[in-house]
């Protein structure tokens, strides 16, 4: 079985950022107050949309088992979509609420997200450019917004993903977010990208590795290398990378992500996991634990028996 821990779904293109709203102007891609101009869905995909039967048809044809579908500002919050998507294929995803950790009314907030839709990973991008420090400069993963939300992880099992960005940014917090795991060691923290490492300063990163990895409740998604690394299949830099990670953290704390509809601009969905399965550094077992069974930890996902 093959879980993409990291795939998202848009029902309707709406996000919201540093540059103030996205707003979609059609063949997949997003114009920004600025002026920029963003591709974040291949046309063949969806024009405004990334519908989650597209998503089914994708994953069938990459060999792709379940996802587990995360949120992501620059695409909008897409909650209730989640929702009706997991209860009309539960056998596929794996769905997560999202919520800005600063709104007036977050214990409703929080209430609909866990009780009603029945959420069990809340994901949080709190990255500068396309994330909630964007939105709110001071926000702190150990401030006082968050303490709701880790009240309630920590009451209700609840797993919080965050993407904290790459270094360099406001969001990049690694002694915050080491503070808030150690504080609330009965919850379940997943990091996201490896930290978006750029292929520089590696002796930094695998120092900011290392503290994250001295908590023994924080995982990593292994997801968008590539993007961030900037190459072409079959990606030897981030091969790299993940096996770098793997000596840092173990196999048994990392998984696998596409990031899809966006990595779907630059590559092909099998692509995006198939250079791990030809990377002779892994070994089966390794291999199985980034592209399934840590996943299936972290998220409590059990494979359907025929």
């Amino acid at each position: 079985m093959i879980i993409d821990c990291h795939a998202h779904i848009i029902e309707h293109l709406s996000g919201m950022g540093a540059r103030g709203e996205v707003r979609p102007v059609g063949r997949g891609m997003v114009s920004f107050l600025d002026g920029t101009k963003q591709k974040v869905i291949p046309e063949e995909c969806g024009d405004k949309e990334y519908l989650a039967e597209t998503l089914i048809r994708q994953m069938d044809q990459a060999g792709i088992d379940k996802a587990v579908l995360l949120h992501g500002l620059l695409y909008g919050l897409q909650n209730e979509y989640i929702f009706e998507t997991v209860k009309k294929y539960p056998n596929r995803f794996i769905g997560s609420g999202s919520l800005d950790p600063c709104i007036e009314q977050i214990d409703m907030v929080l209430e609909c997200l866990i009780y009603k839709f029945g959420f069990r990973i809340l994901k949080f991008e709190i990255s500068t450019g396309a994330g909630m420090t964007g939105i709110h400069s001071a926000l702190k993963i150990d401030g006082i917004e968050f303490e709701t939300i880790f009240k309630k992880a920590e009451k209700e099992h609840i797993t919080l993903v965050f993407d904290i960005g790459r270094r360099g940014m406001k969001s990049y917090q690694i002694q915050e977010l080491c503070r808030a795991a150690r504080k609330h060691d009965t919850v379940k923290f997943v990091v996201c990208h490896l930290l978006a490492a750029d292929g520089e300063c590696f002796d930094q990163w695998e120092e900011d590795m290392g503290q994250l990895a001295e908590c023994r409740n924080i995982w990593f998604d292994v997801t968008a290398v590539l993007w961030n690394m900037r190459e072409r299949y079959p990606f030897p830099k981030s091969a790299d990378l993940i096996y770098r990670a793997k000596k840092i953290v173990g196999s048994k704390r990392m998984m696998w992500g596409s990031d899809v509809p966006q990595l779907l601009v630059i590559e092909d969905y099998r692509r995006l996991y198939d250079f791990l399965l030809a990377d002779d550094r892994f070994s089966d077992a390794e291999r199985a634990d980034i592209l399934c069974n840590t996943a299936a930890e972290v998220y409590g996902i059990r494979e359907e028996k025929d």
